[in-house]
């Protein structure tokens, strides 16, 4: 459970109240006085209803401490009404398929919405839409968390220089082997390049003078480099810009993103519709808006993207042979993510079997499946 500073993270803009502007102070009051209401509408992929969907919550009381919650079913619309009393703020709510569901064999890939992402009270009724996925066919696939594990910002006290193959404030592209799931030398053990990933990062300068007198305080009393400061403290653009140069591969954006789950794209990989260049930007702020449903793709981090590699076409330049791969919950431009390929051509399914990871196995031939306690390749997001 998650309960710090749950109650005061509303709004600080102003609103007419009795005639006069509310305060901050005063709209905290007001919401956490008043009887909250979540409504959550839930569908399945294809954005059918689901009724009689499951709901279990965790509300906090952070006037006496308590905590609370209840199990919620939704209603033939696929609505979850989850109500608190006055004090309470629901902090955690999890989504799962029907009873009737359950009973009949199928298994969900179950929603959880936190404090921490999603759950925002900045008015006392809140209302999210959310997918929830069914598992179909997972399927073992080579699969890795992935990155750029290389210091880009020198510290005064760190004994070896910045990685000078990824100097920070700079433009960098590595060349990524999808089957190995290895970068290309000199930054791993790649021996055929599938795509270019290049990074850009460009400084826009401190917030206000606020920040920029923390980067200097920090480099007076030699905690920082004024370059480490800017990376702590100033705005900045990234983009991440993927591309491919065999003919017929590419990639594409999920049309379908699901940041709430452990299926984060749909089961698929697209037929067609790919691209050979895409790029994405995160502009990150200092003071930065916290997520939520409506502007969680706007962050590098939270977008699906499917890949089409080692794509052979015929005279006519029709697809004959490929291989598909999914990149998931990327964090940041190229600083991590989550990588599934699958060995099968002509397979698009990319449903990852948790219990069975074909990349572990390489790398152990004579065990089935890593042990319980090795999380080397068992990654948190499908």
């Amino acid at each position: 459970m998650r309960t710090s500073s749950l109650v005061v993270m509303v709004l600080a803009s102003a609103c007419a109240l009795s005639g006069h502007a509310e305060t901050y102070k005063e709209k905290s009051q007001r919401l956490t006085a008043s009887p909250k209401e979540l409504t959550i509408h839930v569908v399945d992929e294809d954005g059918k209803p689901l009724a009689g969907a499951r709901g279990d919550s965790i509300s906090f009381n952070p006037k006496n401490g308590r905590h609370g919650g209840d199990d919620w079913v939704a209603d033939p619309n696929g609505r979850l009404i989850c109500k608190d009393l006055p004090y309470f703020f629901t902090t955690d709510m999890r989504v799962s398929l029907s009873n009737s569901d359950a009973a009949a064999g199928w298994k969900s890939y179950d929603v959880t919405v936190t404090q921490q992402d999603f759950l925002h009270f900045e008015e006392p009724k809140l209302t999210l839409k959310v997918t929830l996925p069914y598992v179909r066919k997972p399927i073992p696939l080579k699969a890795k968390s992935g990155g750029f594990s290389h210091r880009r910002v020198n510290g005064l006290k760190d004994t070896e220089p910045a990685d000078p193959r990824l100097p920070d404030l700079a433009i960098t592209e590595v060349g990524y082997d999808a089957e190995l799931l290895e970068p290309m030398p000199p930054h791993g053990q790649g021996k055929r390049m599938d795509f270019t990933i290049r990074v850009t990062s460009v400084f826009r300068g401190f917030k206000d003078a606020w920040t920029e007198r923390s980067a200097v305080v920090d480099v007076n009393r030699g905690l920082d480099t004024m370059d480490e400061g800017k990376v702590r403290y100033g705005d900045w653009t990234h983009s991440v810009t993927y591309r491919f140069p065999n003919k017929g591969d590419g990639i594409i954006l999920s049309a379908q993103f699901w940041p709430y789950c452990k299926l984060t794209v749909p089961h698929k990989a697209p037929e067609e519709g790919y691209v050979e260049e895409l790029t994405l930007k995160e502009v990150k702020d200092y003071h930065s808006n916290r997520a939520n449903l409506s502007n969680y793709r706007d962050k590098i981090k939270n977008n699906g993207l499917f890949l089409r590699v080692r794509t052979q076409l015929d005279k006519d330049g029709n697809v004959v042979s490929a291989h598909f791969a999914k990149i998931v919950s990327p964090r940041g431009a190229g600083n991590g993510f989550m990588f599934f390929y699958n060995p099968t051509p002509n397979d698009r399914n990319l449903e990852y079997d948790f219990k069975t990871n074909l990349r572990w196995q390489e790398l152990n031939p004579l065990s089935k499946e890593p042990p319980l306690w090795d999380d080397t390749y068992r990654l948190h997001s499908n």
